[in-house]
């Protein structure tokens, strides 16, 4: 079958049957956050049975196309519906961290690798273009941070002067919108993401560069071991979720754009609800932990680097099991 006639027949495909699986996806959404009646419950029963004939019969015809996939994920969604143990919103909300977030993020390493190598390029990229030429700290480097530095203090003293609680909630605040936007901005097509983190890279790499050369990298490094792993690796998680949108919104394959996006909306979503509370993690360490003198820098890089870990090794195992099953 050639390529151009591939695209047709799927085409066709996805014409005939998308109302069905709209239907099917909308029942098992409401289902997971309450009870259907039982004429629903039948439909729902109805449709789950024809939309897993339907993915069998993808799975033969167009292997690998987008219908395949879609169609995978709703079988899995009304399976859930259908046959999971009932639970609360709370239920729900321990699903989708322990199951569908790991799940979404196995099956977008592309856009996790391109959003890694963003930051990392851009903070070598901000550290070499300080170490060689210090000059070009005046221009990204904040001038507060340059004016500590040459004052050989931290700029996050006034951490330890404030009380956890408040400043923690401000911390958590920022991060959450920065993560927010790296999300979001996947709808300029990736640009937007791609450029917020650019951004905050030559940012970090420049400031670390700026504090090296004025004595200051033991102080600074002291202060980032405890949270700034799982504090970029959060932000590398949001910008995989804003690269999910952007790939529908740059090909949409077989859907129509505002279909495509909103499916690339609900599977990036899951993502977000895993920042989310890594973040609020974030803000407690950053301010009772990070800028104490009472935790050996040694024992602050222990801490970080567990975080880290541990959430990666989560996303990269979680919800294994249940997958296993469905499949």
């Amino acid at each position: 079958m050639t390529s151009g006639a591939r695209t047709r027949n799927v085409g066709a495909f996805v014409r005939a049957r998308r109302a069905g699986w709209d239907r099917l996806e909308a029942l098992a959404a409401r289902a997971e956050f309450g009870r259907l009646p039982l004429p629903e419950v039948r439909e729902l029963d109805r449709l789950y049975r024809r939309a897993a004939g339907d993915l069998a019969f993808a799975r033969g015809a167009f292997p690998g196309s987008d219908a395949e996939v879609h169609l995978a994920q709703v079988t899995a969604r009304a399976y859930g519906a259908l046959y999971r143990p009932r639970g609360g919103g709370l239920a729900r909300a321990l699903r989708v961290l322990r199951d569908e977030a790991p799940a979404a993020f196995r099956r977008h390493l592309r856009a996790l690798a391109l959003a890694a190598a963003l930051l990392c390029g851009a903070a070598a990229a901000g550290a070499l273009a300080v170490i060689l030429d210090p000059g070009a700290a005046n221009l990204l480097v904040p001038e507060p941070v340059r004016e500590a530095i040459a004052a050989h203090r931290m700029w996050t003293e006034h951490l330890l002067q404030a009380a956890p609680g408040v400043s923690g909630s401000a911390i958590a605040h920022n991060n959450v919108t920065v993560a927010s936007l790296a999300f979001a901005l996947g709808l300029t097509a990736g640009l937007g993401t791609a450029a917020l983190l650019v951004v905050n890279g030559l940012l970090l790499g420049a400031v670390l560069a700026h504090a090296a050369q004025g004595g200051m990298a033991g102080p600074l490094l002291a202060f980032v071991a405890a949270h700034g792993p799982a504090e970029l690796s959060a932000l590398v998680l949001a910008a995989q979720a804003g690269f999910v949108l952007a790939a529908a919104v740059v090909d949409p394959g077989e859907w129509p754009r505002g279909a495509a996006l909103a499916a690339a909306g609900r599977e990036a979503a899951p993502l977000l609800a895993v920042v989310v509370p890594v973040l609020a993690t974030v803000a407690l360490v950053e301010t009772a932990i990070s800028p104490s003198p009472g935790f050996a820098p040694w024992a602050k890089g222990l801490v970080g680097l567990g975080l880290a870990a541990g959430l990666w090794v989560f996303l990269a195992r979680g919800g294994r099991r249940g997958a296993a099953i469905r499949g």
